[in-house]
């Protein structure tokens, strides 16, 4: 076994772990039955991908095994424990129990989900200084890992068992105090829990846009099988996630012109699905001198349809359902990441989608429905590139109305100032908009979600997306199961480890749809993370409009991204100072649900 050699742990953490051993930590007795049984149990956060081959001296040593979680009301947090035999063990098994916190409410068992990390083995990496060896990636769910007799754990490996506590909305807050129980052939040891719920909720409303692609085409390849059933489960799993799936499953979404069975699609469900960010709207395709060009007469047929629909439930009594509000068009199948003869089909497409939007919003909306109107005409029409001056449109000529560069061309101070000047800018009808995405590229040591990097590069993504307002972000897909075996290959889309695969096909484990990832998982606190970053925004705004008071939200709110990234590019290997800061974040939150001024003091202060 390797040894890999973490940074130092101060002093003061040494001495807030020992002061914690009093509030549900292992006593000194279970700590030595745990030594002389040969087995060390230790806690490891959520953002961290511990390897199964490596040793970790330093962390086992300064760790305890208490696993310690802070969350708000409807929300989902995680933490690992790490279990490291020095002998073969032949199965284990995690056993969860009610907490309570000191006033008698209960978290309920219910609420407490168990995992187990899945390795697979890297052997080739495109990143520089990987390491090659045995990362965790897949959450299995331990009661399926079971079944299947894959709970083994070999001799001076570590094994990550992941416990997840969805907390409901009416949680009292509190601090919930219990224990687990880890069974490792036969023997039990007690692995102390505490939980701490602060006081806010999070919303059930999803505010920030995303598209990621699910490839339906290729579930059949991973779970050997393919049904509408599938098609839907896949749907939901990503949406639950609070990530919005680029398009509806095939039996909605098509690139032609019936698009009856879509409309009422939005109309019965995802336009008024508050977990639904955004939805990439169906199109068809023409043949012209440049190749090809999203068809004027099926945009605007949709877009009519859309309004007709809207308008009939409008009438019927539904004075506030918006069929416009989410949509966006990205025409991937014709133009994406352009150059060359690209850049002119980009404006081609761009003028028929705008010129489609403003008729449908003059001559539907304009006079009795501004709400529809103004949703109408702001509707995204997204391009994969970046910032190009080439590419600046007009309501005459076209070009970009949404761009859409990699990460890594948010970079630089210069760069933000640029787009946000673009954005002020512009008078195009409807305005500009700014997102960005990942994919191959970029690499470390810009964000990426990419399996042999650290997993900061994911977790602190929607922080930054708060940060640099930016305001939607695609993802090209979430399952291309393009390798022989997908639990054994992760390099299975050109030069990067995992890219395009967030999730492992469920069949294998007896599930019906998709299994999640490290990567997805801390890709969905991110989400979470940026539902709180915003309330702290509008809880700034709103005192201001109660006090007469013109705090800048982006100044106070300055020190809660310090040390977490620079630019684009994460604090790697900073999992214990981003978890006090994302603490530090939740109580500025609860505080202003007992104190606003506090809550402002605090954040002026830093």
């Amino acid at each position: 076994m390797r040894k890999h050699f973490q940074k130092a742990v101060s002093f003061a953490l040494a001495l807030t772990l020992s002061a914690s051993l009093m509030a549900g930590c292992k006593s000194e007795k279970e700590t030595s039955a745990a030594k002389q049984d040969n087995v060390k149990l230790w806690y490891a956060y959520n953002t961290e991908n511990l390897m199964k081959d490596l040793e970790y001296p330093e962390l086992m040593e300064a760790r305890d095994s208490t696993l310690r979680m802070d969350a708000i009301r409807n929300d989902v947090e995680s933490v690992q424990l790490m279990v490291t035999p020095s002998e073969n063990v032949l199965s284990f098994d995690f056993q969860v129990a009610d907490l309570k916190n000191e006033k008698g409410d209960v978290f309920a068992q219910e609420n407490l989900s168990v995992y187990a990390a899945w390795y697979v083995e890297i052997l080739e990496s495109y990143m520089a200084n990987a390491y090659y060896g045995y990362y965790p990636d897949a959450l299995v769910p331990l009661d399926k890992l079971k079944q299947t007799q894959k709970d083994f754990i070999g001799a001076g490996h570590n094994q990550a068992i992941w416990l997840e506590a969805k907390v409901p909305a009416d949680q009292p807050a509190g601090v919930y105090e219990g224990s687990a129980q880890l069974i490792l052939d036969g023997a039990t040891y007690k692995v102390p829990v505490v939980l701490t719920v602060h006081d806010a909720v999070m919303p059930v409303e999803n505010n920030l846009n995303t598209s990621f692609g699910v490839w339906y085409d290729y579930i059949a390849l991973g779970e050997g099988s393919y049904s509408e059933e599938l098609a839907d489960a896949y749907y939901e799993f990503l949406k639950n996630k609070r990530i919005t799936p680029m398009k509806a499953t095939p039996a909605l979404w098509t690139l032609g012109t019936e698009y009856d069975a879509y409309v009422d699609w939005l109309a019965e469900e995802a336009a008024e699905d508050p977990m639904v960010s955004t939805y990439t709207l169906p199109y068809a395709i023409e043949n012209y001198s440049l190749g090809q060009v999203v068809s004027r007469d099926g945009v605007m047929k949709l877009l009519t349809m859309m309004a007709e629909k809207n308008i009939a439930l409008r009438e019927a009594g539904n004075e506030t359902i918006d069929l416009f509000k989410k949509a966006v068009y990205y025409l991937g199948g014709i133009v994406d990441e352009p150059s060359g003869d690209g850049l002119q089909r980009v404006r081609d497409c761009d003028l028929i989608i705008q010129e489609a939007k403003l008729y449908v919003a003059n001559t539907y909306f304009k006079d009795k429905y501004p709400d529809l109107y103004e949703s109408c005409i702001t509707l995204n029409h997204v391009v994969t590139t970046a910032y190009s001056e080439e590419l600046i449109g007009s309501d005459t000529v076209g070009g970009v109305q949404t761009w859409c560069g990699q990460a890594q061309t948010w970079h630089t101070e210069e760069q933000r100032a640029e787009l946000k000047e673009r954005r002020e800018s512009t008078d195009r009808t409807g305005g500009e908009d700014t997102w960005w995405y990942t994919c191959e590229q970029p690499r470390n040591p810009f964000v990426t979600f990419h399996l042999d990097d650290d997993l900061l590069n994911t977790r602190t993504i929607c922080w930054m997306m708060h940060d640099y307002d930016v305001e939607g972000m695609i993802y090209w897909a979430i399952n291309w199961y393009n390798s022989e075996d997908v639990w054994t290959t992760p390099v299975n889309y050109l030069n990067a480890v995992g890219d395009g695969m967030l999730c492992y096909p469920g069949s294998k484990f007896g599930i019906f749809g998709p299994i999640s990832t490290l990567r997805l998982e801390n890709l969905r606190e991110s989400a979470e993370d940026y539902e709180c970053l915003l309330m702290i925004e509008k809880e700034i705004i709103a005192y201001n409009e109660a006090n007469g008071t013109d705090h800048d939200p982006a100044e106070l709110m300055a020190w809660l991204y310090d040390g977490l990234y620079e630019g684009v590019v994460p604090e790697r290997d900073n999992a214990e100072g981003f978890a006090q800061q994302r603490i530090d974040m939740l109580k500025v939150l609860a505080q202003f649900t007992t104190d606003a001024d506090g809550a402002i003091d605090t954040l002026l202060d830093g």
